[in-house]
């Protein structure tokens, strides 16, 4: 149990992003440490939610794919577990499930994650989907700094609720478009949280629009 590879504390390994890629799954794990390496991306891998915590207490990523379906410890418990630590509060997380992304799922985590990449993985559009990641993060802090000025508060909540609307917008469309056959019966009694993601998105629409970035 632990990481297939391993960079310096507090270091930028070639100069490169680092991806964090969390999968229980051996051989994907390879496969997808191997497609991001030739994108361009340092990768540090973790076979489970247990060796990425021991991982984040040696690197800072700067984002992590974290895959849900794990054992003994699975994504999301993984997830809560990193954002107790300070250090790792703000770390991009980007989780990757082959299920069904529930409603209850976005309202519990949706406040945490940066994205939902839905397996099976294709990787062209896998690449593509973190490129856009790391240009959105990016484009987040780049406006934050532009509409908050010096205050490191500030910019911390422009670009935090900036990404919140993308993210929710994002995560309820894909929950939607699940509700399709042959899984529509999967969707049945979803109106209530339906409802309350409805208003998490509203809610941050009226943030980013009192502020200036919507």
């Amino acid at each position: 149990m632990g990481a297939d590879s391993a960079i310096e504390p507090g270091k930028i390994k070639n100069g490169k992003p680092v991806i964090l890629f969390v999968d229980d799954n051996d051989v994907l794990r390879t496969i997808i440490s191997e497609v991001l390496e030739k994108a361009g991306y340092s990768v540090v891998s973790a076979d489970s939610g247990e060796s990425c915590l021991q991982i984040l207490t040696e690197i800072y990523p700067d984002l992590i794919l974290l895959d849900i379906m794990m054992e003994p410890m699975d994504g999301w418990d993984t997830l809560n577990a990193i954002r107790k630590s300070p250090a790792c509060k703000d770390i991009p997380i980007v989780t990757l499930t082959g299920k069904i992304f529930l409603p209850t799922e976005m309202i519990e985590y949706g406040h945490e994650i940066s994205g939902w990449i839905k397996k099976p993985i294709r990787m062209e559009p896998f690449i593509q989907i973190v490129r856009q990641i790391f240009a959105e993060l990016e484009e987040d802090r780049r406006v934050a700094l532009e509409k908050a000025g010096a205050s490191p508060k500030d910019q911390y909540n422009y670009a935090l609720h900036r990404r919140r609307l993308r993210v929710f917008r994002r995560i309820y469309e894909g929950i939607l478009n699940q509700c399709v056959t042959p899984e529509k019966g999967t969707c049945e009694g979803w109106s209530e949280d339906t409802q309350i993601m409805e208003d998490m998105i509203a809610r941050e629409e009226e943030w980013c629009r009192a502020h200036g970035i919507l």
